[in-house]
């Protein structure tokens, strides 16, 4: 006999119950033919990949990875995000000169401190656009973000958009050694007002740069925000990263979806490998992303390419929390038939449910004979819309 603790479910999964896989796949279905409206092509990639596609995660990333070896004593490891694999696909592949739009549903595994909306194991559904450095391509991204969480059946949430760039050019405009940067980083990623204020105290940068470090985390706004900063940066490399940031806008604006974006210059997403746009999607009540990407253009150089490339995920599992939150997320799955039958005619109940079934309506059988009043009772219990009864 199995003992009763493994009875239970590893730390950080879940099982996925029936009606809830049903509402999973009817959403993922969605957006994966969202995906495909947009000239995205579906690939799949291995669950688990060599461990040296992601030594460059860092230190962080990779502790929270899963890693194990093969029967070869090859260290391998569970994909822990799905860019990764799909770069080494398209370096190796697909590496044809054109443009790679490609798409994914992939399970992700990541050693997550398990509480609602994080999973070790969780499910995402995401695009890459590869081989193009232009704004056209990030502003692209951002709106087949915004589409794909319509499809899915939200409409109440918030795009966080912000550029690594920014950021990056008052790193280099302080001066700050890679252990201050880092610091800085870590401290911006978790929102730690009191800590970059002790930071900052022990750096001598002037004051105008300080000052403008210590308004980094409440740098949210609209355009009027950016077109102010651009008058008060003192580097090149922001002043750019603003001005790439109100292109991108610009043309988000013809596809009709500047109305969820909000700027965010504060924004530093927890992978390293983003060289431009990036962004998250927030929506209300929720403490995490629902979905978020931004641009890599280095990342191909790992696998011997040059190649500019942005994407996003989106976590179908954080996506099924908020609708279920709002009610939303309809569980309760039912059917168009119950075919009960009499004694002696389940021969002609199963020609009958074959035909109903051949007609696309989904029928259930029973199994046992009974009479009408039974029958319909097993009906409602069954959630079937329609009895059909065989005398």
């Amino acid at each position: 006999m199995v003992k009763k603790k493994f009875l239970q479910i590893p730390y950080g999964t879940k099982d996925i119950l029936p009606g809830e896989a049903r509402a999973k796949r009817e959403i993922e279905t969605g957006i994966i033919n969202n995906f495909a409206v947009w000239g995205y092509d579906e690939v799949a990639t291995p669950t688990f990949e060599y461990l040296e596609i992601f030594s460059d995660e860092g230190a962080g990333l990779l502790a929270e990875s899963f890693k194990f070896f093969d029967r070869s004593n090859q260290a391998l490891i569970l994909r822990s995000d799905m860019t990764k694999p799909i770069a080494r696909m398209v370096a190796t592949r697909l590496d044809d000169g054109r443009l790679n739009r490609i798409s994914y549903l992939a399970n992700i595994f990541r050693y997550e401190e398990a509480q609602a909306g994080r999973q070790c194991e969780f499910s995402q559904a995401g695009i890459e656009l590869m081989g193009a450095a232009e704004p056209a391509a990030d502003a692209e991204v951002l709106a087949l973000a915004v589409s794909s969480l319509q499809v899915a059946g939200l409409q109440d949430f918030t795009v966080s958009l912000g550029h690594s760039d920014f950021i990056a050019g008052l790193l280099e405009e302080a001066g700050l050694n890679a252990a201050q940067a880092e610091d800085l980083k870590d401290i911006v990623l978790s929102h730690n007002m009191v800590g970059l204020e002790t930071l900052l105290s022990t750096l001598d940068i002037k004051s105008d740069l300080q000052a403008l470090f210590r308004r980094l985390l409440l740098l949210h706004g609209d355009l009027g925000m950016l077109r102010e900063l651009k008058k008060t940066v003192g580097n090149d490399k922001s002043r750019m990263a603003l001005e790439n940031l109100e292109e991108i806008y610009a043309l988000a604006e013809e596809y009709g979806v500047a109305g969820f974006i909000s700027f965010d210059l504060g924004l530093i997403r927890n992978f390293d490998y983003y060289t431009g746009m990036v962004f998250e999607v927030y929506t209300p009540g929720m403490g995490f992303p629902i979905c978020g990407g931004g641009r890599y253009d280095k990342m191909m150089e790992a696998f011997g390419k040059s190649c500019p490339a942005t994407g996003f995920a989106a976590g179908i599992d954080r996506i099924m929390l908020v609708l279920a939150r709002r009610d939303k997320l309809q569980t309760q799955t039912e059917w168009d038939y119950y075919v009960a039958w009499r004694e002696g005619r389940l021969p002609q109940a199963i020609v009958r449910v074959m035909e109903l079934r051949a007609a696309g309506k989904k029928t259930k059988l029973a199994v046992r004979p009974s009479d009408a009043e039974a029958a319909e009772k097993e009906r409602e219990r069954n959630f079937c819309r329609k009895l059909v009864f065989i005398e």
